[in-house]
């Protein structure tokens, strides 16, 4: 466990993660460590009991989610976007991916739930290498744990697509906007909901 407990450490103070929390059972017995931050900017360390987003593994989560309200007729895959996000009504799209994120077109439609389901909305993920997603790093869009929801999908709002809605699949923060729809829905946080 030792070996173990110093390849945790290289990662953490190499920056590949701010922070590992593991438990470890074999052979009747429990390996239980913590090391690094909750914050990396403020060098908060990890708690006992510090609560982790699960980053992907809510996308499933969340789809359900918006299938039972499909179920329950508040809300249809047809639905677009701006009929419970407002903000955007008015969407542009990026002319080319490797370009300028100012040269941009509108939109030739805009995106509906079966859309963001399917990642064919139009957006894109940070990391990702194109000139949207670079953006979307710059702005540290999604990278925050004190903004909600909310503030981030606003944020978020302010960029072009990276596509026209429904003619490419490209994964992207697509499960993002979804969960902000359950929100306004549902008119309790996405925490609640789930």
């Amino acid at each position: 466990m030792d070996d173990f407990n110093t390849q945790v450490n290289n990662l953490i103070n190499n920056e590949f993660f701010p922070g590992i929390e593991w438990k470890i059972n074999t052979k009747d017995n429990v390996y239980q460590e913590r090391s690094g931050f909750m914050n990396i900017k403020n060098k908060k360390p990890i708690q006992e009991n510090t609560l982790y987003r699960i980053w992907s593994m809510t996308k499933p989560i969340v789809s359900v989610a918006i299938m039972q309200l499909i179920e329950k007729n508040e809300i249809r895959l047809e639905d677009t976007l701006n009929k419970f996000l407002p903000q955007f009504s008015n969407m542009t799209v990026l002319k080319d991916i490797r370009g300028s994120i100012e040269n941009v077109e509108e939109a030739n439609k805009i995106p509906t739930i079966k859309d963001l389901l399917l990642h064919t909305a139009g957006f894109t993920y940070n990391q990702v290498g194109n000139s949207l997603s670079k953006a979307y790093d710059k702005a540290e869009l999604f990278y925050s744990q004190e903004t909600t929801l909310e503030e981030e999908i606003s944020t978020l709002s302010t960029f072009p697509l990276l596509y026209q809605p429904s003619t490419q699949w490209h994964y992207s923060v697509a499960t993002d906007v979804l969960g902000r729809i359950i929100e306004v829905i549902t008119n309790k946080s996405l925490r609640e909901v789930l």
